[in-house]
């Protein structure tokens, strides 16, 4: 009896540290590099500013990641390059 909850024991320990190794590979992949938040009041628009290169890769000084505005309507998420 003894032996049997031992092995229940370890096949558990086994089976969670599987669970949390598989977690952390699968979400690892596809996470943002960083999160910016912004909180936008209400106000007066402002002049539109000029369109960003085009191309896959951030200018120098800046890095991919996620742009969160918080706005009275809701909230947008942006992926961008973002200043370091």
């Amino acid at each position: 009896m003894k032996f049997s909850l031992a092995i229940v024991a370890v096949s558990l320990v086994a089976a969670a540290g599987s669970g949390f190794l598989t977690a952390k590979a699968i979400s690892g992949s596809s996470a943002p590099a960083r999160t910016t938040t912004v909180n936008v009041g209400t106000g007066e628009r402002g002049p539109q500013g000029p369109p960003g290169p085009a191309g896959l890769a951030c200018p120098a000084n800046y890095s991919p990641g996620e742009l969160v505005i918080n706005h009275p309507g809701g909230q947008t998420r942006i992926w961008t390059c973002l200043h370091d």
